[in-house]
């Protein structure tokens, strides 16, 4: 489970979900802002009005008791990974964004409310509203945003009534469009926001922002109390992803004490490290996350691109894990399907198993697109041994391929 902490709510983000809690900091809120009540009505609203479209986190579930909301997850902020991607890919999806909000008659708060100000470096949009996963941007956090026409807008103070009434569609559009195309400006700026000692942004702000996004750890690392208050709701909120996750693609069944294991793009860890009592050794490839040296003993972590690790000669496994992470070494790796496939190839013996999971798969041509290729690339070297569900959400699979000759 990840955490983050914003000005007004607890974010606890699993493998699937994210579950948002409102006030759960107990901390007073600026008048502007109106109650912890008028942030939940206002993302709840924009939320259901934004069910089933694309580039926005999905409603699950609301809870009124505790001001939560359940929804789906979005992927990566791009507050901490913005130098990972070419973001000039994804201009097309912030016009759409913007259609989509003009579509649903909400309005999205940013620095360039006012309708006679100019969209400029010093209108910045704040990276971490942003989230990006499987060559997909979302725009995420709309406790400020205003829905159009409903009781949460009549509800909202004197302050948001004044901003609002000067927005403009199009310089919210433009401001979207500026951030992707030049968001160091937008980094520096929310890195000064967060940083408590701001004479250090000269320090930091040429860092990695991963590094440097792991170091603040007033938003990454939650305090006891709020550790307890999260345990109170944890139950409600469903067992841990991950391990659903391992057990539907029914890894137990490739996975042996003699068995060598590598997962390429591994992220944060958590699966290598849930497979480590399956396998005799787990490799866990990933080029950009930091990854903790508390682990199982049997567990090794490679700070390679899926490139490097190949160039490397690092020998043969028994299982190789490719968890939604094919389309990555696609766009980012520079490689075709057949090129990734091939890789996969040269990784294992004769009777060696790649468990592919596919990206999110509902209402993504794209990644429907590249599944249809990969399928297609495995079926050139390897035979296809098992097919099913991967995950609850999105309608991923999973497939078991094994190497034959």
């Amino acid at each position: 489970m990840k955490y983050s902490i914003g000005k007004t709510s607890g974010v606890f983000i699993g493998d699937e979900s994210v579950v948002k809690i409102f006030n759960i900091r107990n901390k007073a809120l600026k008048p502007s802002r109106g109650t912890y009540q008028d942030c939940w009505d206002r993302e709840t609203t924009c939320l259901t009005r934004l069910k089933g479209e694309l580039h926005f986190p999905q409603l699950i579930e609301t809870y009124s008791d505790i001001l939560g909301i359940k929804m789906t997850t979005a992927g990566e902020s791009l507050f901490h990974t913005w130098q990972e991607h070419n973001l000039m890919l994804y201009l097309d999806q912030a016009n759409r964004i913007a259609d989509t909000l003009e579509k649903h008659n909400i309005k999205y708060f940013h620095v360039g409310m006012d309708g006679k100000a100019k969209v400029n470096k010093q209108n910045v949009f704040p990276l971490s509203n942003f989230c990006i996963e499987d060559g997909e941007i979302s725009l995420i956090d709309f406790e400020m945003a205003c829905p159009v026409g409903s009781e949460a807008e009549s509800n909202m103070s004197d302050r948001f009534k004044e901003l609002y009434a000067n927005y403009n569609p199009n310089v919210f559009r433009q401001t979207l469009i500026d951030t992707l195309k030049d968001p160091k400006p937008c980094y520096e700026a929310e890195l000064v926001a967060k940083l408590p000692d701001k004479n250090k942004i000269d320090i930091f702000k040429d860092r990695n922002p991963r590094e440097v996004y792991k170091s603040m750890t007033t938003f990454t690392q939650p305090s006891e109390k709020i550790v307890k208050e999260w345990r109170k709701y944890q139950k409600r909120f469903g067992k841990d992803q991950a391990v659903e996750r391992v057990q539907k693609m029914n890894l137990s069944s490739v996975c042996g004490a003699d068995k060598t294991v590598v997962d390429i793009g591994c992220n944060d860890g958590y699966i290598s490290m849930l497979v480590a009592p399956m396998a005799a050794s787990v490799t866990g490839v990933e080029p950009h996350v930091e990854l903790t040296e508390d682990k199982p003993a049997n567990v090794t972590w490679v700070r390679n691109t899926f490139n490097e690790f190949l160039a490397s000669n690092p020998g043969t496994f028994d299982v190789l894990l490719s968890l939604a992470v094919s389309i990555q070494l696609r766009d980012f790796g520079g490689l075709t399907e057949q090129e990734i496939v091939n890789g996969y190839y040269s990784l294992l013996p004769v009777g060696g198993i790649v468990v592919h999971e596919t990206q999110k798969l509902e209402n993504r041509p794209n990644n429907q697109e590249h599944t249809t290729a990969m399928i297609d690339a495995f079926k050139t070297k390897f035979v296809q041994v098992e097919h099913g569900d991967a995950r609850g959400s999105g309608k991923r699979e999973y497939y078991h391929f094994r190497k034959e000759a």
